[in-house]
C-alpha cells in the first residue's frame, strides 16, 4: 500500500491526532447529527407516541437529549485535551492493561451493535424496496449495507466527516419535505395511548440508545481544532442529533395517526425518499460503530492494524446477523453496556475534581500496567448499574437510568477511594 493510501486510512488510533487532521466544530456536529439520525430513533418515537401524549413525549425527548448533551460535552472536553481515543483516555485512570480491558469490552459490544443495526437495516430495506416492486433478499441487503458501512469505517473519523457534510443536509431536506406533506394529510383520529409510560421511563428510553456514544465522545472530539469546537460539537450534535429523528417520528405519528413510518412515506408518494433516508441513516450510524469498535480493539491488541479490525468486525457482525443470533446477543450486549458506562465516571472524577494533567498524552504513555483505585471504582459502578438495571438484578432504583447510576456511583466511589488513600491513583505494576 502506498504512503498516500496509508495516510488516508490512518485514524491515529494509538497517538494524538495531528493539527493538520483536525476539524471545526460544525464538522464534529455534523458527524454526531449523522450518527443520531438512525432507524432505531424512528421506532423509539413510535414507541413514545404509544405511551404518552405528544407534548409529553416531546418534553421527555428534550430532557433526555439535554442530559446526554451535557455528558457528551464533559467527555469531549477530556478527549480534546488528551487527543486520543476513549480507551487510551481511560488508561490514565485504569492503567495500560485496564485500558486494554475496556477496549476489548467496548469492541466486542460494538460488534454486537453493528450486527443488530445491520440486520435491522436489511429487514427494513427489503420491506421498503418490496413496496416499490423491487425484490431483494435479506442476505443481499445485509451484505450490501455492511460493505458500504465497512468501506467508510476503514478510512475512519475523517471519512465520517466527509460523508456527514452532504448526507446530513440531504436527510434533513427529505425529512422536512415528508413533514410538510404529512401536515396536509387527514389524521385517522386521535392517537390512542396503548402502552402508558411515566416521564421517567420515557426519558430512560431516549437516553438508552446513545448513552454509550456520549461516554465515547473522545473518539470524535479528538479531531476538534479547539476545545470550544470539541465541546460545542458534542453538545450541539447530541442535543439535536439524538432528538431530531425521535421528534420527526413523533410528529409524523401525530399528523398521520399511524406509527408505521415506512408506510407513511409510501402513502405520501415518497417511497424513494424513505429508502434514501434509510440508507444514509444506517450508513453513518453503523459506520461509527465500526470506527469506535476498531479504535477500541486497536488499543486492546495493537499489533493488529485498525483497518484489519474493521474488516474482521464487519465479517463477524454480518455472520451474527445472518444466522439469527442477534436476539440471543441482546442480553449480552446489555451486560456489556452495564460495564462500559461506569468507566466514564472514573475519568470524569479524575479530570474535573482531582488532576486534569493526568490526561496529557505524555502522562498516558507513562501509565503503569494496573491502577487499582480506578479499577475498584469502575467495578463498584458496574455492580450498582447491574443492580438497578431492569434486565438484570433490578434490586433498587436511583435515577431510573442504570447507565447514569453506574456513572455517578463510580465517580463518587473514585473520589472516596482517593480521599482514603490520600492520592489520585494507586499504581500497581505487573512483574
Amino acid at each position: 500500500m502506498s504512503d498516500g493510501n496509508k495516510s488516508k486510512i490512518n485514524d491515529f488510533e494509538l497517538e494524538p491526532v495531528p493539527e493538520s487532521a483536525k476539524r471545526s466544530w460544525w464538522v464534529i456536529s455534523l458527524i454526531w447529527l449523522a450518527i443520531g439520525i438512525d432507524i432505531s430513533g424512528l421506532f423509539l418515537g413510535a414507541i413514545l407516541s404509544e405511551g404518552m401524549p405528544v407534548h409529553d413525549a416531546l418534553l421527555a425527548t428534550f430532557i433526555g437529549s439535554s442530559i446526554l448533551a451535557v455528558l457528551a460535552m464533559l467527555c469531549a472536553n477530556i478527549g480534546f485535551q488528551a487527543g486520543v481515543s476513549t480507551p487510551l483516555v481511560s488508561t490514565a485512570v485504569f492503567g495500560r492493561n485496564g485500558g486494554k480491558i475496556l477496549g476489548a469490552i467496548n469492541g466486542i459490544s460494538l460488534i454486537g451493535w453493528f450486527a443488530f443495526q445491520a440486520d435491522f437495516f436489511a429487514l427494513i430495506l427489503v420491506d421498503a424496496l418490496g413496496k416499490s416492486g423491487i425484490v431483494v433478499n435479506h442476505f443481499v441487503a445485509l451484505v450490501g449495507g455492511g460493505l458500504l458501512m465497512m468501506i467508510t469505517a476503514v478510512y475512519g473519523v475523517r471519512a465520517l466527516g466527509k460523508l456527514s457534510t452532504w448526507s446530513v443536509p440531504l436527510m434533513v431536506t427529505l425529512i422536512t419535505i415528508g413533514l410538510y406533506m404529512a401536515a396536509g394529510m387527514s389524521s385517522t383520529g386521535t392517537k390512542i395511548i396503548s402502552a402508558p409510560m411515566s416521564m421517567g421511563e420515557a426519558i430512560t428510553f431516549v437516553m438508552s440508545i446513545w448513552i454509550l456514544a456520549a461516554v465515547a465522545a473522545p473518539d470524535i472530539a479528538r479531531y476538534a481544532k479547539t476545545r470550544k469546537d470539541a465541546i460545542l460539537g458534542a453538545g450541539f450534535g447530541f442535543l439535536l442529533g439524538n432528538s431530531a429523528i425521535v421528534v420527526v417520528a413523533l410528529l409524523l405519528t401525530y399528523l398521520t395517526g399511524t406509527d408505521n413510518l415506512v408506510d407513511v412515506f409510501f402513502n405520501l408518494g415518497l417511497g424513494l425518499m424513505a429508502i434514501i433516508v434509510l440508507v444514509f441513516a444506517q450508513w453513518t450510524t453503523n459506520s461509527s460503530n465500526l470506527v469506535s469498535g476498531a479504535l477500541s480493539m486497536s488499543v486492546a491488541l495493537p499489533k493488529v492494524p485498525r483497518p484489519v479490525w474493521v474488516v474482521l468486525m464487519t465479517v463477524l457482525g454480518l455472520a451474527i446477523a445472518q444466522f439469527g443470533m442477534v436476539d440471543k446477543f441482546t442480553a449480552f450486549l446489555t451486560l456489556l453496556g452495564v460495564t462500559i458506562a461506569p468507566s466514564a465516571g472514573v475519568y470524569l472524577a479524575q479530570y474535573y475534581f482531582i488532576d486534569k494533567n493526568e490526561f496529557n498524552f505524555e502522562q498516558i504513555q507513562q501509565a503503569p500496567d494496573w491502577m487499582g483505585t480506578g479499577l475498584i471504582a469502575w467495578a463498584i459502578g458496574s455492580l450498582v448499574s447491574a443492580c438497578t438495571a431492569e434486565q438484570f438484578l433490578n434490586l433498587f432504583s436511583l435515577t431510573t437510568i442504570s447507565a447514569v447510576d453506574g456513572i455517578l456511583v463510580s465517580l463518587v466511589a473514585y473520589l472516596a477511594l482517593v480521599k482514603v488513600f490520600g492520592k489520585s491513583k494507586e499504581r500497581v505494576n505487573a512483574n
